[in-house]
């Protein structure tokens, strides 16, 4: 069925200047209003002087509600899920972060889908580190989305401060985590690389240059002694679990416990997206085909868009 000439004209004066869908992500709109117009009312609602609101004045609550919500509405942001980084960032934090600063951070970690409750958990095991609180928050962020474990993280501490000294063992330990190792294989070999191979089954996938996923056994017998430094800066793999979720190996290990492995194997893999800097929505291939050499390092910065198999991000 062909759109109407007005329904196609409507579409272009909800989306935002800075930003267009792809074909396949055109949505509908029906009776002059849509669910994404009523996301940004609500945005500017609630960071402005509605109830409940963080008190912005309605200029300020107003433009950043017109900047980001089709970035929330792409990556799958509720207001709720907003509400929960908020919180994390101004109340859970030994050293909070000031209200325009959690706003902007807030928005930022959206874009990255990080889960607040692993945001938390992540500068909960840092905080204790030689870090201290206030650089604790921002490497908890980063070790997020290079695809650490905060659980992982805090065993790796436990079984290196054995045999370390404090400060090596917490560094090494973040080492480990960003790299997917599992604490329990580490600790039978202590040689971070080996671990690797052997972590999560090895079920550890990640994108090589290529655009390909491989194991980390893999990326060994490839790249050769500079596999590791390879490994650290590809994009983790994920799938799609039965809740229309896409996770990491290592989220699948800590959600689903036990039967994590059997869940994996039945899951689909999930075929990534990123809006890049036209505002577009690209796919993992596209990005490899139009970046070339640069495709991970753009791929690693730009916001997440949900995977095409996807009906919901990977946080609550």
């Amino acid at each position: 069925m062909v759109r109407s000439t007005l329904v196609v004209a409507v579409l272009m004066l909800v989306l935002p200047t800075t930003a267009h869908r792809n074909n396949d992500d055109i949505f509908a709109i029906e009776g002059g209003d849509s669910e994404s117009r009523d996301l940004q009312w609500e945005l500017e609602n609630w960071l402005g002087g509605g109830s409940g609101g963080l008190g912005l004045s309605h200029s300020e609550a107003r433009s950043w509600a017109t900047k980001e919500w089709w970035y929330m509405e792409t990556c799958g942001a509720s207001i709720s899920y907003l509400k929960q980084l908020y919180s994390v960032l101004t109340h859970r934090f030994a050293i909070p972060y000031t209200r325009n600063e959690a706003i902007g951070l807030m928005f930022a970690y959206a874009t990255k889908q990080l889960d607040p409750d692993q945001l938390y958990a992540m500068y909960h095991v840092l905080a204790g580190s030689h870090l201290g609180g206030q650089k604790a928050r921002a490497r908890a962020a980063e070790l997020l989305e290079q695809g650490a474990s905060p659980t992982e993280l805090s065993n790796l501490y436990r079984v290196l401060k054995t045999w370390l000294p404090d400060r090596e063992a917490q560094d090494t330990a973040m080492e480990a985590a960003a790299a997917g190792c599992e604490a329990e294989k580490f600790a039978r070999t202590r040689v971070v690389s080996e671990a690797v191979t052997a972590s999560f089954d090895n079920q550890a996938f990640r994108y090589a240059e290529d655009g390909k996923y491989y194991t980390a056994s893999e990326f060994k017998d490839y790249f050769g002694s500079n596999w590791m430094a390879k490994w650290r800066a590809s994009p983790v793999a994920q799938k799609v679990a039965r809740d229309g979720r896409a996770y990491s190996v290592s989220q699948f290990h800590d959600y689903f416990k036990g039967g994590w492995l059997s869940y994996w194997h039945e899951a689909r893999w999930a075929t990534q997206r990123r809006i890049a800097e036209d505002g577009r929505i690209y796919t993992m291939a596209e990005y490899v085909s139009y970046f070339g050499s640069q495709w991970q390092q753009k791929w690693a910065k730009a916001p997440v868009a949900l995977c095409k198999e996807c009906t919901a991000a990977s946080h609550p």
